[in-house]
């Protein structure tokens, strides 16, 4: 483990943005609001076409710990190992662009290390910010005792608000996988379970705020995303990480499932008739054979729809 340098404990905090300018100003400032000032923020713009980079340049301009940095569009994966490649101190910490920390989410985060000093991966939890302004209070998943891999290849009960981390994880486990979308942080987060426990920090650090244009809200694609990164997973690391098959098999059938279960609220049927035959692959379940019935039966309407759009628009 390497050593903690000399002084207060320093963060680096991650935040990459794309076309966020209503939050974003929020979000920098619950940075900067933070009762430990011992941080710097490293801000990516991952190509914005509306105001955010100007937002950034004020908001970095009187503050030599905010840090930004232009790129083109090319996904959060590659902006945030753009920042994570230009943070400076030995522990990395994370807030999305459209979230909001509580003043003392940092201070939290410092209490617990200097409490428990072979920590190396911290979380927390979010409470939930809606869009009426409305606060949904989160009781927090495995915030009792520190997990591993099997809990959270079981379930993603992780978000980047509330995970803290020592950089020298990122030796270990690698960095985001810039060919992934989306759910690059479960890939990276089960990878890096392989090096260290999960240890809770038992209380929410802030507001995960929701809104119609969240990456984040489970669709067909997403599910189906998830499940291929946790099958690769399993292949990789399923028998270092003590994965039994039947777990492995669960976990997928159940992932397959809910592809099929969001493709079908989509009006999706042909989607969600392959999503439920590969759930078959893993487990037969009740609901999942109801899915593919009805998706068998509405799946002419579906065409039929798709006929009329195409000659619409010829």
């Amino acid at each position: 483990m390497s050593s903690e340098p000399s002084g207060p404990l320093q963060f680096s905090v991650i935040m990459p943005i794309f076309n966020r300018a209503p939050y974003v100003g929020e979000a920098i400032q619950s940075v900067v609001r933070q009762t430990w000032p011992h941080w710097e923020l490293i801000i990516v713009d991952d190509g914005s076409t509306d105001s955010t980079p100007a937002i950034l340049d004020r908001w970095a301009a009187p503050d030599a710990r905010i840090i930004v940095l232009h790129q083109k569009n090319v996904g959060a994966a590659t902006a945030r190992n753009a920042a994570i490649a230009c943070a400076r101190r030995p522990w990395l910490a994370y807030i999305d662009s459209d979230d909001l920390w509580f003043p003392d989410a940092l201070e939290q985060y410092a209490r617990y290390i200097a409490a428990h000093p072979q920590a190396r991966f911290i979380h927390g939890y979010a409470n939930r910010l809606r869009e009426d302004g409305a606060v949904k209070q989160a009781a927090g998943d495995f915030q009792d005792r520190a997990t591993g891999t099997a809990e959270l290849f079981g379930r993603m009960f992780l978000c980047p608000l509330g995970v803290c981390h020592r950089r020298e994880l990122l030796d270990l486990a690698g960095r985001f996988d810039e060919s992934l979308p989306s759910t690059e942080d479960y890939d990276l987060y089960l990878r890096m379970s392989l090096h260290c426990r999960l240890e809770p920090l038992g209380r929410p650090v802030g507001l995960r705020r929701r809104h119609a244009t969240n990456i984040s809200r489970q669709t067909g694609p997403s599910r189906l995303l998830e499940a291929e990164i946790l099958s690769r997973f399993a292949g990789e690391h399923g028998r270092e990480a003590g994965l039994s098959p039947q777990a492995v098999r669960r976990r997928l059938g159940f992932l397959y499932y809910a592809a099929g279960r969001q493709f079908f609220k989509a009006g999706c049927y042909r989607e969600a008739i392959a999503a439920i035959r590969e759930s078959r692959r893993y487990r037969r379940t009740f609901k999942g054979e109801a899915v593919a019935l009805a998706a068998g039966i509405l799946r002419p309407l579906q065409k039929r729809t798709a006929a009329r759009s195409a000659t619409a628009n010829r």
